[in-house]
C-alpha cells in the first residue's frame, strides 16, 4: 500500500497557495521522519534558511494551456537541507531536551510565468491537468555531485528508470486521484526499490510556485552533529513526476501521461556553512540563516534569525 502522510494540527502556512491534501491541513505536503514532530510555520521558517541546497531542471508543461499542452522550460525540483533546527520548536516544546534536528524539504516549482496560473478558484475548477509527485525513500545512493544538474539517476540503471516510468504511466489513475494502489516493482530494478514503499502526492495545482511535496527530519541529535548534516547533504532523493489528466480532459482511451524520474541533493553548500565531512560540522549560529529562498533560490543574508 502507498504510505499518506499524518494530519497535523498547525498555524496557517507562511506563504500562499494552500490546497487540503495528505500533509500539513491545507497543505497538500508528503511529512515523513521526525519531520511530524514540527508544524508548518517552524517547519517553513527553518528550512527557508539551509545550509546546503540543491537545484535540477526538469520536464514541465504549459498548465496555464489544457493537457496535455506543449513542454516548457523552467520547471525546477529543488531540496534544501536545514541542520540544528532546535527540539524546543516542535509542537511540543515543553518536551524539549536540547536535541537538534536535520530536515530536508523538496519543492517543484513552476516557470515565474505559470506561478499565478491557479491562484483564483475557478482555475482550479476549470483546470483539466492532474500532477502526482512520487518520492523513493531509501534508494540506492551515490554522491551529491553524482545528482547532476541534469537530474540522473546513476544509482539506478536506465532500464530500471525506463520500466519504472512506464509502469507508472501504464497504473496511471485517468479519472482517480493519485493514491490509487501501485505498480509491481519491475524485475530490472532488482532489490533497489520497492514501489509499495514510494510515497504518494498529487500536486496542489495552487501550490506551484514552490510550496514543499516532501518534508523529512533526522533522529534527534546533539547540536553541531557532523554525521546528520553530512548524511543529509548527501542523500539522494529519486523524485518521479506524472504529468496527467483529470476527467474533465475527456482523454482518449490510448492516452499516456508523460513520466519522468529524477534525482536530487543539497550538493551546494551555502555561504558560510561548513563543507559536509570538514569535520567541523555547519555552522548554526550565524550561516544557517544566510541562503536560499523557500524553493532554494538565493535571497539575501539577514543578520539574526526572524520567525516568519
Amino acid at each position: 500500500m502507498m504510505k499518506l502522510a499524518l494530519y497535523w494540527v498547525v498555524l496557517p502556512a507562511l506563504t500562499p497557495g494552500a490546497y487540503g491534501l495528505p500533509g500539513w491541513p491545507m497543505g497538500g505536503t508528503i511529512v515523513a521522519g521526525n519531520a511530524v514532530q514540527f508544524g508548518r510555520d517552524a517547519w517553513e521558517a527553518n528550512l527557508a534558511h539551509p545550509n546546503a541546497t540543491g537545484d535540477n531542471a526538469v520536464v514541465g508543461f504549459d498548465v496555464s494551456q489544457p493537457w496535455p499542452s506543449t513542454q516548457v522550460d523552467g520547471w525546477h525540483l529543488a531540496v534544501n537541507v536545514t541542520s540544528d533546527i532546535p527540539d524546543s520548536e516542535t509542537m511540543n516544546p515543553s518536551n524539549a531536551t536540547g536535541k537538534t534536528f536535520t530536515g530536508t524539504s523538496i519543492f517543484l516549482q513552476a516557470p515565474a510565468n505559470l506561478r499565478a496560473t491557479f491562484s483564483d478558484e475557478s482555475a482550479l475548477d476549470e483546470t483539466t491537468w492532474k500532477i502526482c509527485v512520487i518520492v523513493v525513500p531509501n534508494a540506492p545512493q551515490q554522491t551529491a555531485s553524482a545528482a547532476t544538474e541534469n537530474g540522473t539517476c546513476s544509482s539506478m540503471s536506465a532500464q530500471c528508470v525506463s520500466d519504472l516510468q512506464q509502469a507508472y504511466a501504464a497504473k496511471f489513475a485517468r479519472n482517480q486521484d493519485c493514491y490509487g494502489t501501485p505498480p509491481s516493482t519491475p524485475s530490472s530494478c532488482g532489490g533497489a526499490v520497492n514501489t509499495g514503499n514510494f510515497s504518494v502526492q498529487q500536486l496542489p495545482l495552487d501550490s506551484i510556485g514552490g510550496k514543499e511535496v516532501f518534508v523529512t527530519a533526522s533522529e534527534p541529535h546533539d547540536p553541531g552533529d557532523e554525521k546528520a548534516w553530512a548524511d543529509a547533504a548527501a542523500q539522494t532523493w529519486p523524485v518521479m513526476t506524472i504529468w496527467g489528466w483529470n476527467a474533465r480532459a475527456n482523454a482518449s482511451g490510448d492516452a499516456s501521461p508523460t513520466v519522468r524520474l529524477s534525482c536530487i541533493s543539497a550538493r551546494d553548500v551555502e555561504p558560510g556553512s561548513e563543507t559536509p565531512g570538514s569535520g567541523s560540522g555547519p555552522d548554526s549560529a550565524g550561516s544557517r540563516y544566510c541562503g536560499s529562498a523557500v524553493a532554494a533560490l538565493v535571497i539575501a543574508c539577514i543578520a539574526a534569525y526572524v520567525l516568519l
